[in-house]
């Protein structure tokens, strides 16, 4: 199977779901721009389980001495905040150390002997799309940041990166994009709620699984 044919495939099941396969009405410049829309909208809505392929891990060069900007992870991280999976703090130390995150809200919390963040018990939260640490450790402190990148752009030479079981979703809620542009509000209200229904149905299957120790955010 050659690069593209894929997204091919979806446009193509795109133009027979709007009675269009021609490409008259509905052209593949727009039909991508509308299956494009429809991936980051399902991909928005989906639980973090469903995303394994936008999962990334960056290098272990990020100083975690200090502040550390999203913006300079190297990828685009989806979803800001909820977008971070995991984060792991090497000190300059041997070894690794998976960090706790917190909320801005409970920062004053940690100003106590028994909670605040050292080296032996790396911190952090996350603030206007920045990571800061609170592990009271120096310089030289690298970290290692588990995310969620955002979907790439499908072109002709371009398949979608998200499972191919979620193609026919994605495919369903460019048809409602579409027949939004159309006029045609019954049937794109129609296609909304065959998406958003299977959305739920999804959503409502994954049971996280039993974890050892302190809960975090729900991904």
């Amino acid at each position: 199977m050659a690069a593209g044919d894929l997204t091919d495939s979806m446009v193509a099941e795109l133009g027979l779901r709007l009675e269009d396969a021609p490409a008259t009405l509905f052209t593949t410049v727009l039909k991508l721009v509308m299956l494009n829309r429809a991936q980051v909208q399902v991909a928005q809505l989906l639980h973090n389980a469903y995303l394994t392929e936008l999962e990334v891990i960056s290098s272990a060069s990020l100083d975690f001495s200090d502040t550390y900007a999203l913006s300079g992870i190297g990828n685009t991280v989806f979803r800001g905040a909820e977008g971070i999976l995991k984060v792991k703090i090497s000190p300059a130390a041997a070894g690794f150390l998976w960090a706790t995150e917190v909320d801005v809200k409970d920062v004053k919390k940690l100003e106590n002997t028994y909670l605040a963040g050292s080296a032996a018990n790396p911190v952090y939260y996350i603030f206007a799309n920045s990571i800061y640490p609170i592990n009271g450790t120096a310089a030289g402190t690298l970290g290692t940041v588990y995310y969620l990148r955002v979907p790439s752009s499908m072109t002709t030479a371009v398949d979608p990166i998200v499972n191919k079981a979620l193609h026919p979703l994605i495919v369903t809620l460019a048809e409602a994009l579409c027949w939004a542009i159309d006029g045609k509000l019954d049937r794109k209200q129609a296609a909304l709620d065959i998406a958003f229904a299977e959305i739920e149905i999804l959503n409502a299957r994954y049971t996280a699984a039993e974890n050892i120790g302190t809960s975090g955010r729900e991904t």
